[in-house]
């Protein structure tokens, strides 16, 4: 049941009164009946507004037990619970402390001095059990949806103990037991377990599949280094075959050297030879001339 906003109507009534409703009092009256209404109409605002916040947290801690109801990982559930748990306690203490604050205002309420006919004392009476009833209404709320989830985990934890063949979900006191131990997956339990060992399987067939990666990239460097080797060896084959060729060319170049000096100093002797065999048979010609004219002449003298 929403609450109505009824600031604008005591406000209302507080001038009609005023007014002509009864007769006017000291001006002091007036000024205290004033901040007695600005007083509970500052703490009426403010406990609307911690009940309002109160609601929220009944909406969360409803949405809370529906991701535990539908969740099947303990882990999940746990982290859900610490948070669940701390919510209820906290609207516990929401409503102890609004319930006390009502007392509080319903008590200034019975210290003002209005008469019981007044149309402001109906106000703050009427805006009094508002505010009680709202209070009551989410306090209901709370506990209902309480009631509601622990008979929706009985009934989920007598399927799973159903489904395991234990006829332990047949004995109420068993599974307040259970509730209390929060077993909440008594069904899931090995199921979360093989999850669990196949993720850290998978985590050593990732660690295996890198160091083969590793392994065969080192095989790839080393296969690159002996192909760079095999290029250089091929390359110093080409260079010393080079270099044979040369030394070979280079022997023949002397051994057809030697042989040509061989045949210049052959050639030489010859040429020496024909040159003493010309020098002779000049001055052979020669010694005739000589003798001729010596023959000539000495017949003329």
């Amino acid at each position: 049941m929403p609450m109505r906003d009824r600031l604008e109507e005591l406000q209302q009534q507080r001038e009609l009164i005023y007014k002509g409703g009864k007769k006017p009092g000291s001006s002091k009256s007036k000024m205290d009946g004033g901040k007695a209404m600005q007083s509970f109409l500052s703490d009426a605002s403010k406990i609307e507004s911690e009940i309002a916040k109160m609601k929220i947290d009944v909406a969360e801690i409803r949405k809370l037990q529906q991701d535990m109801l539908s969740t099947p990982f303990e882990d999940k559930i746990k982290i859900h619970v610490t948070k669940y748990e701390s919510m209820g306690e906290q609207i516990r203490h929401d409503a102890t402390k609004i319930g006390g604050s009502l007392k509080q205002l319903e008590k200034k309420v019975n210290e003002c001095d209005l008469p019981e006919e007044s149309a402001l004392r109906r106000m703050h009476t009427h805006q009094l059990s508002a505010l009680t009833t709202e209070l009551n209404i989410t306090t209901n709320d709370y506990f209902s949806i309480q009631a509601e989830y622990m008979e929706k985990m009985k009934a989920r934890l007598r399927r799973q103990l159903s489904a395991r063949g234990d006829r332990l979900g047949e004995d109420d006191a068993k599974m307040n037991e259970l509730l209390d131990q929060q077993s909440y997956n008594v069904f899931t339990d090995n199921y979360v377990a093989d999850v669990n060992d196949a993720e850290q399987t998978l985590r050593d067939l990732e660690g295996r599949k890198k160091d083969i990666l590793e392994l065969e990239k080192g095989i790839s460097t080393v296969n690159s280094l002996f192909k760079d080797l095999n290029l250089m060896v091929t390359t110093q084959g080409e260079q010393l075959t080079t270099i044979e060729a040369a030394v070979d060319a280079t022997t023949a170049h002397v051994e057809n050297g030697t042989d040509q000096l061989a045949q210049a100093r052959i050639s030489q002797s010859k040429a020496r030879r024909k040159k003493l065999c010309c020098i002779g048979l000049i001055v052979t010609i020669l010694i005739i001339v000589g003798v001729i004219l010596a023959i000539v002449f000495t017949q003329n003298s």
